[in-house]
């Protein structure tokens, strides 16, 4: 189906949004899997276009390994993405995808003498490198949404919104770029010497915005785990929020105002648990009590007390008889 769009100034690569489908199959099942669906599926693409199977052997391979590096991600802690850490190394991930099979498959076809080095990277490196970086960072974080291989938590939020704001820039700007680029406004170098700017701001872009996203939602986060530890009993966490407690901000106004609601709640159970313990030593005392006075009270006892009385009667008498 995209095999009728063809990128400007390049007659070999099309305009595939598909790319992301070999690197998600491979995130999901693994490298092997990412390798087979990116590298057999274009042959595939190539035999149903007519030019058979083996027609571009090193571009297959090259589209095997777009779909085998972030099948890597399963060794690397990254199939969930859960925070801000985990979503950049999936970030790089997809990069190095986009990139690293694609300078090969180009480096091949120069050493092949099928083209010169200004063309290869003009006409065959950045517009599949730029199209695909692009395509990637936009369908695969959605993708591992649906699947639920990414969890929205509160750092998560924050990056993603900050990161689709990037990326819808990013694509307009390329598109737009296209789009006058079919119309002979604009050279064809031009359009990708633009295209590669825009990806480095982008990259630039989602490097700082993580790094700030991760700055600002780590003292939250740390207060979240800080108040589960709480909850289970543990107050020696508290000592971990002096970091948070020196901000200037609003956030350390908040730790501060926990830390103390910490130490009036350690202060209060402590009173508890010690008039509990006071509360349980006057229970045993008068349990002991109303034990012994059950006892002395029943009729076993006083029958043995009576028993008791006349032993001590009879004993005072023959002692007095042998005095006599």
């Amino acid at each position: 189906m995209s095999g009728k769009f063809y990128l400007p100034g390049c007659s070999f690569a099309e305009l595939r949004p598909q790319v992301s489908l070999p690197m998600f199959i491979g995130i999901m099942y693994g490298p092997i899997a990412g390798f087979v669906c990116g590298g057999f599926g274009d042959m595939f693409g190539y035999y149903i276009s007519g030019k058979g199977l083996l027609f571009a052997p090193h571009w297959s391979f090259a589209n095997g390994l777009m779909g085998l590096i972030p099948g890597l991600a399963c060794y690397l802690g990254t199939r969930l993405i859960d925070s801000i850490v985990s979503f950049v190394k999936l970030l790089v991930l997809l990069l190095l995808a986009s990139s690293l099979p694609f300078a090969f498959a180009t480096t091949f076809e120069v050493w092949l003498g099928h083209l010169p080095f200004h063309d290869a990277v003009f006409l065959f490196f950045l517009p599949i490198c730029i199209t695909d970086t692009l395509w990637t960072f936009t369908l695969i974080p959605f993708l591992m949404y649906s699947f639920r291989l990414l969890t929205v938590r509160i750092e998560m939020r924050i990056i993603l919104t900050i990161y689709y704001l990037l990326m819808l820039t990013a694509m307009a700007t390329w598109f737009s770029s296209f789009l006058i680029t079919m119309g002979n406004e604009m050279q064809v170098e031009l359009l990708y010497t633009l295209g590669t700017v825009t990806l480095l701001v982008l990259i630039i872009g989602l490097a700082v915005s993580a790094f700030l996203s991760k700055k600002i939602t780590a003292p939250v986060i740390n207060l979240t785990d800080v108040a589960r530890r709480v909850e289970g009993g543990d107050y020696s966490s508290a000592e971990e929020l002096q970091d948070i407690i020196d901000r200037p901000d609003e956030l350390g106004i908040m730790a501060k105002v926990f830390s103390g609601m910490i130490q009036s709640v350690k202060k209060r159970e402590q009173d508890l648990q010690r008039r509990l313990t006071t509360l349980r030593i006057e229970i045993d005392r008068k349990k002991q009590s109303a034990e012994l006075k059950k006892i002395t009270g029943s009729d076993y006892f006083k029958m043995l007390k009576q028993k008791a009385s006349n032993l001590r009667r009879q004993a005072t008498g023959g002692d007095r008889k042998d005095s006599v």
